[in-house]
């Protein structure tokens, strides 16, 4: 089950819709801090710093364009979101940045979202905040997160993708699927619970929590973020990692392990790693996790036409549950029903990671 044995990420967000709202034909506008807007709106001032959501999206099938501005929250955490976007479709947030809330973004339920062009950066949650992350999909699908730089977020990720199982907001149920987590530059996110220190991070640049599927993950750069690169959690199935570029994670945690460039945790199912460039990271380069006590390990998985080097970078912490590290590593007795294929390396733990590849 990895980490986190199923946790959640509980997102108390206020669904009180404050501020005024913007009516009427598109048009540039002075905002206030949690003003909700209903059509498509030109940003014309910095914003902040905001004691609770920046901006509240108010209407479906609007765009937000920042212009260049910066929508800003507070130093003392709990601020909300920078964006907020709940149970809203078709909705286009771009060009500016959003900067010193608990999420710089948030899509909460509803569809078809896209954000581009954003740069999300010092987003940091834990201490009873909302959330933890630069950009967060909560049980939202077919949404497009492309072209933005997410820097320096925490606790959870850069880019996190969650789906809710409990009742911690009513109205807002289900998975996050079908989204597309593409042509990012996801850096630096290593900040801990504590909110000031990389101290036993659990940050991740991309975290798939469970029961996430059918996204996808392409040409982003991941690298240099505290824990993991990319994280598929306990339950995520059918999910595509393709063509991304992983290198230097993990270097953060100091209890524990270190943290893996991709990661697929236990019971993970049918996802497919492929042509990825994952090099340089702490732990493993690409981790397959195994059984964990009475639960299945990750298996039918592809991983395929990847470049895996210069992994396990730092000496692996003793652990019951993770040991060494590896470029290429399957936890799993003969890799089970995982796929291995045409990957290249310098080191593995077992023979059936190697198939059809080379090593380097």
């Amino acid at each position: 089950m990895g980490r986190s044995s199923g946790r959640s990420l509980v997102v108390a967000v206020m669904t009180v819709l404050a501020g005024l709202a913007l009516t009427g034909p598109a048009q540039a506008a002075i905002l206030t801090c949690g003003q909700t807007i209903t059509q498509d709106t030109i940003l014309e001032n910095d914003l902040g710093p905001c004691p609770n959501h920046g901006v509240v999206i108010g209407a479906d099938g609007i765009t937000l364009d920042l212009n260049g501005h910066q929508v800003s929250g507070t130093s003392g955490g709990r601020d909300g979101a920078g964006v907020y976007l709940l149970n809203r479709s078709g909705v286009t947030v771009m060009n500016g940045t959003v900067s010193a809330f608990d999420i710089g973004v948030a899509i909460d339920g509803g569809s078809g979202n896209t954000v581009r062009g954003m740069t999300a950066r010092d987003n940091i949650g834990g201490l009873g905040a909302i959330g933890g992350d630069g950009i967060a999909i909560m049980s939202s699908q077919s949404n497009s997160i492309v072209n933005n730089l997410v820097h320096n977020n925490g606790p959870f990720s850069g880019v996190g993708l969650y789906s809710r199982r409990d009742s911690d907001h009513p109205g807002v149920r289900g998975v996050a699927r079908d989204n597309v987590i593409s042509g990012n530059s996801i850096t630096g996110n290593i900040i801990g619970r504590n909110r000031s220190t990389p101290t036993d991070t659990d940050n991740d640049g991309i975290r798939v929590e469970n029961d996430a599927v059918f996204n996808t993950f392409e040409n982003n750069r991941v690298a240099r973020n505290g824990l993991d690169g990319i994280a598929l959690f306990a339950d995520t199935a059918d999910n595509i990692v393709r063509n991304n570029q992983v290198e230097g994670n993990g270097f953060y945690r100091t209890t524990a392990r270190r943290g893996s460039g991709i990661i697929v945790f236990t019971r993970s199912t049918r996802n497919v790693v492929e042509n990825n460039q994952v090099v340089n990271n702490a732990d493993s380069g690409i981790d397959i996790r195994p059984p964990l006590a009475a639960f299945p390990g990750a298996t039918n998985n592809r991983i395929v036409n990847n470049l895996a080097v210069g992994n396990g970078a730092l000496p692996f912490i003793p652990s019951p549950v993770f040991g060494p590290s590896f470029d290429l590593k399957d936890g799993n007795p003969n890799c089970d029903a995982n796929v291995w294929f045409g990957n290249r390396y310098r080191t593995f733990n077992q023979p059936c990671v190697t198939t059809g590849g080379q090593q380097v």
